[in-house]
C-alpha cells in the first residue's frame, strides 16, 4: 500500500538544546547548526521517539508542495549515522533513494546526525553561506515513517555574528527554538537565519514581516513598504478577511533570479536587489508578492482536494492547477490596480501580452489546460526545446482562462456576479480540509452566474484549441489592435525564418523551432549549425541581418551542421507575425465603461453581487 504520511496525525521533529527545561518525549526534535557554512552545509541532530518499533523507519520528502515536479532531496544528504540516547553507535540502512531503517531494538527514542549540502538558491532549496541560511522543510528533515501523532520542535545553534532566525514556526521563550503542531507545518515553513533587513507593518491588528536578505545596501524595505501593505489589505478586502490571524512573512531573498513559493503563512520570494530603486522595478516586485499572497487563500486553504493530505513521497495529480495558478495571475495584476498600485492600462497590457503569448504558442492546439495541470510532474518543470510546440503553461494560460471566466460570469448574470463572488463562496466551503473536486468547483461557478457553466468549461479548459475572446472584449470595452498595414507602395516585408539560435563560440546554433514557422517546415531542428545562406557563410550575430535583404516569400538554401554532418535545406522565408495589441477601446459606450469600472473598482465586487461571508478556516484558527 502507498504510503500518504498525511493521512495520519503527523510526526514533529524537536531539537534537543542544553537546558533544563521539560522535553516531550512524543515529540521529534532537532538541532539545526552551520560548522561548515562556508562549504554550503547544514547539520542536523534529530531526537526521534521510536514508538516500540525495534527497526523504525525514517524518511525525507521527495518534492516540495507548490513546485510539482519530484526533486529527489535525500542527494543532498552525504553522511547519516544513528545512536541511542547514551552515544552508542546503531546500525543503519538505506533502504530506499529516501528512506533509512535503523535497528533501535528495545529504545524508546534514536539519534540521528546528518549532513546536507545547501548550495540551491531557490524558493524550494536549501542556501547555506557565510552570511545566511535559507532553509525549506522538505530538503532539509528526516522524519519518522510511522504514523503516530507528534509535535515538531526545531532548535539553531547560529554562527558568530549571525542576529536571528525568522520563520512562520511557532515561536517559544528561546528565540532560536520553535515548533511545529504537525508535520505539514514544519515543510510549510521557510526558515532564514542571518542578519536580514526586517521591516513590520500590521494590517488588521495581524503582524507582516518583510525579511529581506542580500540587499547589500542597494534595497530598501522602507521603499516598498507603503505599496505591500496597500496590496494586502486589497486582498483582504477582497476575500472578506485575512486567510489567518498568525503572523505572516515575505521572505524576500534578492539572489539575482525572479521566482516564488506560496506557504500557508509565508511566501518566498526571490528578485532583483535593484528593483526597489525604480517604480518599474517595485511594480514588477510587488506583482510577484501580490501572486504568492493570493495564495495564501487560493492554494493553501481553498485548494483541490488532491493537493492535501500531501503524500509527500509519490506524486499527486489534478487538473486544477490552472485554478491554483492561473486564477492566482489573473488577480496578481487586477488587485494591484484595485489597491491603486498600478493603473487600469496595466491590467489590459498585462492580459494583452498572455493572449500575445497564447496565440504565439502552437502548444494551444495540442493540450488543453486541464491537461496542462495534470501533467506538471512530467513537461511544466522539464521544458525542452520542442515544449511550445506540445503545451502550454497553466499559469499564463490559465491567467487568460480566468479573465474569460471573469467576463463570462458578469455576462451571463448581466452584472450582478463575477468571478470575484464565485472565488470567495469557494473559499466559504471548500477551504477546509477536504478540498474541492473540479465538478464542485464548475458548480460554484453555475451557481454563481446563475447558469450552467459546464459546456464553456469543457471548451475552454478541457479541450485545446483557440480561446473565444469575443465576450470579454464586448463585456469590458476592449480591443485588439492589429499591426498596421503596410503603405499601398511599399515594398514586401523582410523575410523571416521563425528560429530561434544562439552564439555558441562564434558559432550559430539553432534553439528553438516552432511548428508554424519556415525553419519547421523546411526541416530546421534544434542543435543544427546554420554555416551559410545561400553558399554565403553566415556567423553569429549577422542571421537577421542578412534575412533582412531577402523579401518574404523569397526561397533560400541553408547549409547547416548536424551531428557533424553537412546538410542543405530548401526555406521559403515568411511573414513574422505581429500579434494584435489588447486596448481599451476609445469609444466604449456607457455601458461597457460601467462594466470596465465594476471590474476594476477597488470594491472588487460589481453593485448587487451577494455578499459571502468568508471566515478562516477551522483547521488554521
Amino acid at each position: 500500500m502507498r504510503f500518504c504520511f498525511a493521512r495520519f496525525a503527523p510526526i514533529l521533529f524537536v531539537l534537543l538544546v542544553p537546558t533544563l527545561r521539560a522535553v516531550d518525549l512524543t515529540a521529534v526534535h532537532y538541532v539545526v547548526s552551520f560548522p561548515e557554512a562556508a562549504n554550503h552545509y547544514v547539520e542536523v541532530e534529530a531526537t526521534i521517539p521510536t514508538d516500540g518499533q525495534a527497526t523504525p523507519e525514517v524518511f525525507m520528502p521527495v518534492w516540495t508542495p507548490g513546485s510539482y515536479l519530484v526533486r529527489e532531496y535525500a542527494r543532498n544528504i552525504d553522511r547519516v549515522s544513528a545512536e541511542d540516547v547514551s552515544g552508542a553507535r546503531l546500525p543503519i540502512e538505506k533502504v530506499s533513494k529516501n528512506r533509512w531503517r535503523i535497528a533501535a531494538g528495545s529504545r524508546d527514542t534514536v539519534r540521528l546526525r546528518y549532513r546536507v549540502y545547501a548550495r540551491e538558491i531557490n524558493v524550494r532549496g536549501n542556501w547555506v553561506e557565510p552570511g545566511f541560511a535559507l532553509l525549506n522543510g522538505a530538503p532539509t528533515f528526516l522524519a519518522p515513517a510511522h504514523e503516530p501523532q507528534r509535535s515538531y520542535e526545531v532548535s539553531f545553534v547560529l554562527p558568530a555574528g549571525w542576529q536571528t532566525v525568522q520563520t512562520p514556526l511557532a515561536p517559544t521563550e528561546n528565540p532560536t527554538r520553535f515548533t511545529a503542531p504537525d508535520f505539514d507545518t514544519l515543510i510549510d515553513s521557510p526558515m532564514v537565519a542571518g542578519s536580514p533587513e526586517v521591516t513590520r507593518f500590521d494590517v488588521s491588528g495581524v503582524p507582516f514581516y518583510l525579511v529581506t536578505v542580500a540587499g547589500d545596501g542597494v534595497w530598501a524595505n522602507d521603499r516598498v513598504i507603503p505599496s505591500l501593505k496597500r496590496m494586502v489589505e486589497a486582498q483582504r478586502d477582497f476575500w472578506g478577511s485575512l486567510a489567518s490571524p498568525k503572523p505572516y512573512y515575505f521572505f524576500n531573498v534578492l539572489s539575482g533570479q525572479r521566482g516564488g513559493l506560496e506557504h500557508k503563512n509565508s511566501a518566498t520570494l526571490m528578485a532583483e536587489r535593484w528593483l526597489s530603486r525604480t517604480p518599474g522595478g517595485v511594480d514588477s516586485w510587488l506583482s510577484l508578492a501580490s501572486h504568492e499572497f493570493f495564495h495564501a487563500w487560493n492554494g493553501k486553504r481553498l485548494r483541490p482536494a488532491a493537493l492535501g493530505p500531501f503524500d509527500y513521497e509519490h506524486e499527486v495529480y489534478t487538473p486544477s492547477l490552472w485554478v491554483v495558478e492561473g486564477i492566482t495571475s489573473y488577480y496578481q495584476h487586477l488587485l494591484l490596480q484595485r489597491a491603486g498600485v498600478t493603473s487600469p492600462e496595466t491590467v489590459v497590457s498585462a492580459l494583452g501580452n498572455l493572449l500575445a503569448a497564447y496565440e504565439s504558442s502552437p502548444g494551444r492546439r495540442l493540450q488543453s489546460l486541464g491537461e496542462s495541470s495534470f501533467d506538471a510532474w512530467i513537461k511544466a518543470y522539464r521544458p525542452d526545446e520542442n515544449s511550445t510546440n506540445t503545451t502550454i503553461s497553466y499559469y499564463s494560460v490559465g491567467a487568460l482562462a480566468g479573465f474569460l471566466l471573469d467576463a463570462q460570469i458578469r455576462a451571463v448574470s448581466h452584472g450582478q456576479h463575477s468571478l470575484d463572488d464565485a472565488m470567495r463562496l469557494a473559499y466559504q466551503r471548500y477551504s477546509g480540509p477536504r478540498g474541492y473536486t473540479e465538478k464542485e468547483f464548475i458548480a460554484v461557478l453555475s451557481e454563481v452566474a446563475g447558469a450552467d457553466l459546464s459546456s464553456w468549461f469543457e471548451r475552454t479548459i478541457n479541450q485545446p484549441g483557440e480561446f473565444d475572446i469575443t465576450t470579454a472584449l464586448d463585456w469590458f470595452g476592449l480591443t485588439l489592435k492589429p499591426a498596421p498595414a503596410p503603405a499601398p507602395n511599399a515594398p514586401p516585408p523582410s523575410g523571416w525564418l521563425g528560429a530561434d539560435t544562439k552564439d555558441d563560440g562564434g558559432r550559430l546554433i539553432v534553439t528553438r523551432v516552432k511548428s508554424d514557422t519556415p525553419a519547421y517546415a523546411a526541416g530546421l531542428t534544434p542543435d543544427d549549425e546554420i554555416l551559410a545562406i545561400d553558399n554565403y557563410r553566415v556567423s553569429a550575430g549577422q542571421l537577421s541581418a542578412r534575412l533582412n535583404v531577402y523579401q518574404a516569400g523569397a526561397k533560400i538554401t541553408l547549409l547547416i551542421a548536424r551531428l557533424d554532418e553537412l546538410h542543405r535545406l530548401n526555406v521559403v522565408l515568411g511573414v513574422e507575425p505581429v500579434p494584435p495589441k489588447l486596448m481599451i477601446r476609445a469609444d466604449s459606450t456607457p455601458v461597457q465603461k460601467a462594466h470596465r469600472e465594476a471590474w476594476l473598482s477597488p470594491s472588487a465586487s460589481p453593485a448587487g453581487a451577494p455578499q459571502q461571508t468568508v471566515n478562516p478556516p477551522a483547521t488554521d484558527s
